[in-house]
């Protein structure tokens, strides 16, 4: 049976679905990944990003309990790259690598303040773990997804209290123009050994295995893997005021209709390193224009599910000195049952591989 993921792995595995829609209504992208906005395709293009992991407590959850000790990291790589695939022999030479890891760790608390279950750290036990490889075009093509590979390992508190522990890997490869795509799903649950004969509050979970196929992905929006959200958004030219919607896939959620609206632009203090050099001489770093945009399934004028943010620098009025790259800056991550909030706060970027 498919089960709820941990709140940690949300936003790189999908948690929304389908909307209704008339006519097809695609994106408009520029590549504001990069200092000139108006430059074409860069075969040299590469981005390290580094991000701490903070975590809100909330008043009260749900399900009485709540995180602390919280520890994590996540990192997004972003090279051009040459695909090409034997099944079909698709070659396409303006595409792009996106890599990104996430690690967490915690104790996992009551409301008496008594610890249930720790992973990761000096538990003993493994961190929760996310990590994602997807390869997409560039805006010539509409940035169209060509193939993704997630594997989870996650502890997801569950409604009665209970710890369900995951281990899957989910893939999707598309069809040369993205209309269509398999998607595979792995239950790894046997290789989980950490539960012990005692536990009580834990348990090994499974995920759904098999296989399935989707159709007419770019019938109505412009399709992307949900793996790349967080690069290709930078495409998107904001206002305050702006939505658009997108088809978004993932081998753990399938289809889905996403709107990004940019709900306000504001002007923060914020401290990361910019190749290398501080953006700023003192601790309270440098004001960023910044786009607040939310990640949201939407029916009608509802809104379903958990809303993801993410802070964007705005791009610069002067194409050629767009100076931080649309970067994403924060990435705040309601979790499921009220359980708090994750923060992803950037930490560096760099736009140099390192020599091996």
């Amino acid at each position: 049976m498919k089960k709820k993921l941990t709140a940690a792995a949300l936003l790189l595995t999908g948690v929304f679905a389908f909307a209704a829609c008339s006519s097809r209504v695609p994106v408009t992208l520029t590549r504001n990944w990069n200092v000139n906005t108006t430059a074409a395709y860069d075969n040299t293009f590469y981005e390290r990003l580094v991000y701490d992991v903070r975590y809100t407590e909330p008043e009260a959850s749900l399900n009485g309990l709540h995180y602390e000790n919280v520890e994590g990291s996540y990192t997004v790589t972003t090279e051009a790259d040459d695909y090409y695939r034997a099944s079909d022999n698709l070659t396409v030479n303006q595409a792009y690598r996106m890599e990104t890891v996430l690690t967490f760790s915690a104790d996992i608390v009551n409301s008496d303040g008594e610890t249930v279950y720790s992973f990761g750290g000096d538990s003993g036990v493994p961190a929760d773990s996310v990590v994602t490889t997807v390869y997409f075009r560039d805006i010539g093509d509409e940035m169209r997804p060509l193939e993704s590979r997630v594997e989870t390992y996650s502890h997801t508190p569950m409604q009665n209290g209970n710890i369900a522990v995951y281990k899957y890997t989910a893939t999707v490869e598309y069809s040369s123009n993205a209309g269509s795509a398999d998607i595979e799903t792995v239950d790894l649950s046997e290789e989980i050994t950490e539960i012990a004969e005692d536990e009580d509050r834990a348990y090994v979970g499974t995920f759904t295995d098999g296989a399935y196929s989707l159709s007419s992905l770019t019938e109505d929006y412009s399709c992307f893997d949900n793996a790349q959200l967080l690069f290709t958004v930078r495409g998107l030219d904001f206002s305050e005021g702006d939505s658009h919607t997108v088809t978004a896939v993932s081998g753990s959620g399938g289809a889905m209709h996403l709107t990004l609206s940019c709900t306000e632009t504001v002007s923060s203090n914020y401290s990361f390193t910019l190749d290398g050099a501080p953006i700023a001489e003192d601790e309270e770093g440098a004001p960023v224009s910044t786009n607040v945009v939310t990640f949201s399934l939407r029916s009608g004028t509802q809104t379903l599910g958990v809303t993801h943010t993410v802070r964007y620098a705005a791009k610069s009025s002067t194409a050629s000195q767009n100076t931080y790259r649309n970067l994403p800056m924060r990435i705040e991550t309601p979790m499921s049952y009220s359980m708090g909030t994750l923060l992803y706060v950037l930490q560096s970027a760099e736009h140099t591989a390192l020599a091996e």
